[in-house]
């Protein structure tokens, strides 16, 4: 196997409201929801990374999972920023699209970061790591 993951797929209990978060709210590149897959809309992302949002009870049976095991904040998505300005404003960005701040901005002994959840509870990491880039 090489080393590399082509997709994320995550459960979302409303397909719509999902997509306009992560299209409307942060921007993410889409073509939407297509005909003929309706259970699901696909945002393709820089280096050939897709992010797949998958309406939960389609994606329930696909993992072959009962409903009360579903509900997990088992990863956290990562974004890492060019600058501190620019975790803060894709923090308020996903706020005003209906995320939900988790703890505040924090400085780090590796930077700075703010967490939030999107509207389904997927934790999200915005880092800036200078030096990273």
């Amino acid at each position: 196997m090489k080393p590399k993951i082509d997709f994320l797929t995550i459960a979302v209990a409303d397909l719509e409201k999902s997509v306009a978060f992560y299209k409307d709210g942060l921007g993410l590149p889409t073509k939407g929801i297509q005909k003929g897959n309706e259970d699901h809309c696909l945002f393709e992302l820089a280096h050939g990374f897709r992010l797949v949002l998958y309406r939960r009870q389609e994606f329930l049976s696909l993992t072959q999972t009962s409903a009360e095991v579903a509900k997990s904040s088992g990863f956290i998505i990562s974004y890492i920023a060019d600058s501190r300005a620019e975790v803060d404003a894709i923090l308020q960005q996903a706020i005003q699209a209906g995320a939900m701040q988790i703890g505040s901005t924090q400085d780090e002994p590796w930077g700075y970061s703010a967490n939030f959840a999107d509207p389904d509870g997927h934790h999200w990491e915005i880092s800036f790591m200078p030096g990273n880039g």
